[in-house]
């Protein structure tokens, strides 16, 4: 009996807008090579999400991301690249029409490129720095203010790199990040390791007011994912560790994560039971001091003029 399994090369060859068909996503429009579509990831009146037929690439405008078949599918599902692969194979592969591996564009419009990286001193990421509970001195330490362009248009974010040089960009109204995608590592030597999805939760583990999350983070290196599709990026530097902490979201996507960790022989302490009322421990930083604020200033009811 023939073997199913895709291989990453040959699943790279699945015309996206024939997997795109096949979930009941439409094209908005065609033109030339490029097929819109309204972004699978968000409401928009405007379509923003385009695949080159071409190419057999992928774009969001909208984010700045872009890619494979494989990189579409993980986003899309929640997922690794590994278990994506899984997913393909496990579906009736053989109806769709391969064609020949496609040399990546070498300069896709409109594309997220970085013009300048310099110390943050920009009042509003500053303000959303602090909107989002973390002290300007230690997002200061840890990021950037990141000039990008989008097309002819220029923007600013706070930018967190990854091991590979690329950024992590977050602002007011922005999430996404630049080329090459990756996860970041921050080490000081030591044999216990600290495991969060986005930087804010890394900010935010830092500044978390509580003597177990402070035990928890002492003396520890950090890993930051910076998506859950690039966890299998990860496992060699969580194999072997004396002491690896998962401070992941309250979601079923961190759940399957979860699995496969484990799966690959990784020995993690779920620690999200620390803040199993929140989304997040960003969500948690900012409700803790929200809660903190109105115990030591308590509003004060008039009791109006006495008759």
């Amino acid at each position: 009996m023939q073997s199913n399994k895709l291989t990453f090369k040959k699943a790279k060859q699945i015309p996206i807008i024939d997997y795109l068909a096949g979930l009941g996503i439409a094209p908005a429009k065609v033109h030339g090579h490029d097929t819109w579509y309204f972004s699978p990831f968000r409401s928009e009146r405007t379509p923003s999400f385009k695949v080159n037929t071409k190419l057999n690439l992928w774009y969001d405008h909208g984010t700045g991301e872009g890619g494979s078949i494989l990189d579409l599918g993980a986003k899309l599902h929640k997922c690794t690249l590994t278990g994506f692969l899984h997913r393909l194979s496990a579906n009736n592969i053989p109806d769709f029409s391969f064609h020949c591996p496609v040399k990546p564009e070498a300069h896709m419009i409109n594309r997220l490129e970085v013009l300048s990286a310099a110390d943050i001193s920009n009042s509003d990421l500053v303000a959303y720095l602090q909107k989002r509970g973390i002290e300007p001195g230690t997002g200061r330490k840890y990021c950037r203010e990141v000039d990008f362009r989008i097309g002819e248009r220029s923007y600013k974010a706070l930018g967190f790199q990854n091991r590979s040089g690329g950024y992590e960009l977050r602002n007011a109204w922005f999430k996404g990040s630049s080329s090459p995608k990756d996860i970041s590592f921050l080490t000081s030597g030591h044999a216990k390791i600290a495991v969060v999805e986005g930087f804010m939760d890394f900010l935010s583990l830092l500044q978390v007011d509580s003597n177990q999350v402070k035990a928890l983070r002492s003396d520890s290196d950090f890993l930051v994912l910076n998506s859950l599709a690039l966890i299998d990026r990860a496992l060699p530097l969580l194999t072997g560790r004396d002491e690896v902490n998962l401070f992941l979201d309250n979601d079923a996507a961190a759940a399957n994560a979860k699995l496969v960790l484990k799966d690959a022989g990784v020995q993690a302490y779920d620690r999200s039971g620390l803040y199993r009322q929140h989304k997040d421990l960003n969500e948690y930083l900012v409700k803790s001091a929200e809660q903190a604020s109105m115990v030591s200033h308590p509003i004060t009811r008039s009791r109006g003029p006495k008759r």
